[in-house]
């Protein structure tokens, strides 16, 4: 895992750790509050150009087959999670969650205080902001996400 750093535009700077795909993303961020069905919100076109907070606490241990896909591609931009689980135990998974992220282009982004960025959530509403595996000087990311 690496380093990924995200600015929102309410001029929160977080870093953490990157499980997805690499690179730079701007978009809307969210929560969901599921407890199950995180492949199924990954692949649903309703999330497209969205960041998804997800508050359950540990994401990724069911792993991702291609009968629960919701599409056929993945749509959000990337999603958050505290803990990632590499390791998935579901004798029906064909492939890990950092896989699926990975293929479709999706940042996968963990370690991170999901409570504090739901609370700020519910709070403020939904916001834009973006993430990098690239960039991590906060007036950079700023300067991205104002363009």
């Amino acid at each position: 895992m690496q380093k990924i750093s995200l600015y929102f535009e309410n001029g929160i700077y977080l870093e953490a750790k990157s499980f997805g795909a690499e690179g730079t993303s701007v978009g809307e961020i969210v929560f969901n509050t599921s407890l199950t069905g995180y492949q199924e919100i990954v692949t649903d076109p309703s999330y497209a150009g969205q960041f998804v907070t997800f508050t359950m606490p540990d994401i990724g241990n069911v792993g991702c087959n291609a009968q629960d896909f919701e599409s056929r591609g993945a749509y959000c931009k990337g999603i958050i999670v505290r803990s990632y689980q590499a390791r998935p135990s579901n004798f029906r998974s064909e492939e890990t969650l950092q896989e699926l992220l990975e293929k479709h282009g999706v940042l996968g982004i963990t370690d991170i205080d999901t409570r504090f960025i739901t609370k700020r959530l519910r709070e403020e509403g939904a916001m834009m902001m973006v993430a990098s595996t690239q960039i991590h000087e906060k007036d950079e990311l700023k300067k991205v996400l104002e363009s």
